[in-house]
């Protein structure tokens, strides 16, 4: 009887190849995903160049806003902009103007971002007055108006509760102006000066059903605050 002896050399070859080819397959795949970490870093980077640049109003007040709207929205894909809100390490004032033109387009990005982290942005946009308008932020309609961009603080709910109470002391009066016509001042109880404290006072109270009186004179006024700050923590 003959025996034929089995090709040791060879499938010891075979054999070792095989992670030799995994190897290389897979090193491939790490270049290929890293061009597209690459690519993605890339889009959202000149996404919120184009955003900083245009600003805010362009985008939602100014004439021919609909059109800056539209021609921003197709710059890039909706993941883009989603990839920039979250981004932390990207200009907040980018992050704002892409957070308005996602909540313009589709809301339920909310559900897929990090609204603690979002809501970061928005405390900087209100410090930073983003929208070069105080009056989105509130108080135009009466003194419980929380303003088009202010009610968004509703969605952060108690997350924004921390930011908003450090706000309670900045005393800070805001450059203010009503939109036109402006027909506030036949209303005495309208507030006509307004700090940074008034805004988070506000938004305080709308987030926890806490409702307030916001009085005219300074004072009066700092003790409903305190009244709420008490509420808000009272023991």
């Amino acid at each position: 009887m003959i025996f034929t002896a089995p090709a040791i050399g060879n499938d010891i070859a075979v054999f070792y190849s095989r992670p030799l080819k995994f190897m290389r397959n897979q090193g491939n795949q790490d270049q290929e995903t890293a061009n597209t970490n690459q690519a993605v870093s890339e889009n959202t980077t000149t996404l919120a160049r184009r955003l900083t640049k245009i600003g805010y109003p362009a985008l939602f007040k100014e004439a021919g806003h609909e059109h800056a709207l539209d021609e921003s929205w197709k710059s890039a894909s909706q993941q883009d902009f989603e990839r920039l809100v979250a981004d932390t390490k990207a200009p907040s004032l980018a992050r704002f103007a892409g957070s308005q033109i996602l909540l313009s387009r589709d809301m339920t990005f909310l559900s897929r971002t990090d609204l603690n982290a979002l809501s970061d942005v928005y405390i900087q946009a209100l410090l930073g007055n983003y929208t070069k308008s105080m009056s989105d932020w509130g108080f135009v309609h009466g003194n419980d108006d929380m303003g088009v961009v202010g009610s968004v603080f509703l969605v952060f709910g108690d997350r924004s509760i921390r930011q908003l109470v450090s706000l309670l002391d900045n005393a800070t009066v805001v450059d203010y102006e009503r939109p036109s016509p402006d027909v506030s001042g036949l209303d005495r109880t309208r507030l006509q000066r307004i700090r940074v404290k008034d805004f988070a006072a506000l938004y305080l109270s709308r987030i926890k059903n806490l409702p307030m009186e916001f009085k005219i004179p300074f004072a009066e006024r700092d003790q409903e605050i305190v009244k709420l700050k008490n509420r808000l923590s009272p023991e």
